[in-house]
């Protein structure tokens, strides 16, 4: 039923409208008629991969005050227009590239589309907005000092990553290099790394595809964003040498975290079916998979233990996280440990392999129930170089994975003689 479900949908090169727009930007449009909204969804090279030399955290940062004042309208004025039409726009960054969205219904779609492109390329960064920005990122960065599931994610990224890898740091920055970004700063960012070429829009709902496609590209004539160098090459990452230990104690604290893991695969790596299947068949399948069902359940070690494996442009963080009493803490890593080295041994149980392939089949099915779902299918299909075929294709590429072949992607990266593990505990 969950196969049937995914090829029903009709997301097929017949479906869709791929447009490249001749500055460079790339607009795709999925009618769809059956409700009268309208679903945007696009990304843009401008994350924290980009971030300038000295200044971590300005890509989050630039984004973020995108929204908060333009050429034609103050951070207030296009926040009541956009609520008296029941709409929203929005624009946010990460460590791969900055993402943007907008949701509205059909009949304002011209007017939003409008508000979208002025927030794009026409904003103003208003010194006052930039403080009061700068204000709540910093508060943000101070507080995540004192959560040690926030510590101990940053202690992993530290030691697992090499520096300029977009997974060593937080993408925030830190609270020095956030308090020394000028509003100049910020503006020159936007010039150089908004820009059309790299630019991917998606668009569903209840429009003309050509009507859509026809005014992005007059909105963003004549774009010329400044000159700009290539950033410096992503240095290798990979599981250690050999184990690394890190360790944070904070005071006042009465839980512990536990982050274990190595740097994974990319979304377009060889790797990506059998590690993606080995990771929800150890960490999160049913309630959080083998981890979950021996480390806390049956062995009761931790308050929760799931595994996850980060996969975009760049192979991000494939780990195991745990919540647990400060006095088990060696005794979960212990445990956490020996599900890896049993999945090692034994990729699949029973019907463990069957189970992961209808979850995966029939997740993807209800995520492309709705709109926004459709969306950012479309906008991970371009932006990884799937294909317009590829929904199609999907569950034949997950039937496909073996259990010889989960095993070996997690011996290879999951090493028990090369991982990082990071603690964040009371002082």
């Amino acid at each position: 039923m969950a196969e049937a479900g995914v090829r029903a949908v009709p997301i097929t090169p017949d479906t869709v409208t791929r447009r490249q727009l001749p500055d460079g930007a790339v607009v795709l449009v999925r009618e769809s008629h059956a409700h009268p909204a309208l679903t945007v969804r696009g990304y843009l090279p401008a994350g924290v991969r980009v971030d300038p030399p000295g200044r971590d955290g300005v890509a989050v940062l630039a984004a973020s005050m995108l929204t908060r004042g333009t050429a034609r309208h103050s951070s207030q004025e296009l926040a009541l227009e956009l609520d008296s039409m029941g709409a929203s726009v929005g624009v946010s960054a990460d460590l791969e590239g900055a993402g943007f969205w907008a949701r509205c219904l059909a009949e304002d779609a011209e007017r939003v589309l409008e508000l979208l492109t002025e927030v794009l390329l026409r904003p103003t960064f208003p010194p006052e907005e930039v403080e009061k920005q700068r204000a709540k990122f910093i508060t943000a960065i101070r507080e995540s000092r004192l959560d040690t599931r926030a510590a101990a994610d940053k202690a992993f990224r530290t030691a697992a990553f090499p520096p300029g890898h977009p997974h060593h740091r937080p993408a925030e920055g830190e609270e020095e290099t956030v308090a020394a970004v000028t509003r100049d700063d910020l503006a020159a960012f936007h010039r150089q790394r908004y820009r059309p070429d790299g630019l991917v829009v998606t668009v569903v709902g209840d429009v003309a595809a050509q009507w859509v496609i026809d005014r992005l590209a007059r909105a963003f004539e004549g774009w010329t964003p400044a000159p700009v160098s290539a950033p410096p090459p992503v240095p290798a990452a990979g599981p250690a040498p050999s184990v690394q230990r890190r360790q944070v104690e904070i005071p006042g604290k009465t839980q512990a975290d536990i982050v274990l893991g190595v740097p994974g695969f990319s979304r377009t790596s060889p790797d990506y079916y059998a590690g993606m299947m080995a990771d929800l068949i150890l960490g999160r399948l049913g309630l959080m998979g083998r981890l979950g069902a021996r480390v806390r359940d049956e062995e009761g070690l931790a308050y929760y233990v799931y595994s996850q494996a980060q996969a975009g442009f760049y192979g991000g963080p494939w780990a195991v996280r745990a919540g647990v009493n400060p006095a088990n803490v060696a005794r979960a890593i212990e445990g956490i440990l020996r599900e890896i080295e049993g999945f090692h041994r034994e990729p699949a149980r029973g019907d463990e392999l069957r189970d992961a392939r209808e979850y995966v089949t029939g997740s993807l099915a209800l995520r492309l129930e709705t709109d926004g779902g459709i969306a950012q299918a479309l906008l991970e299909l371009e932006l990884f170089d799937l294909g317009l075929d590829y929904l199609p294709r999907f569950p034949a590429l997950i039937k496909a994975v073996t259990s010889e072949q989960m095993g070996d992607v997690a011996r290879r990266y999951l090493r028990l003689d090369g991982y990082t593990v990071a603690t964040a505990v009371p002082a």
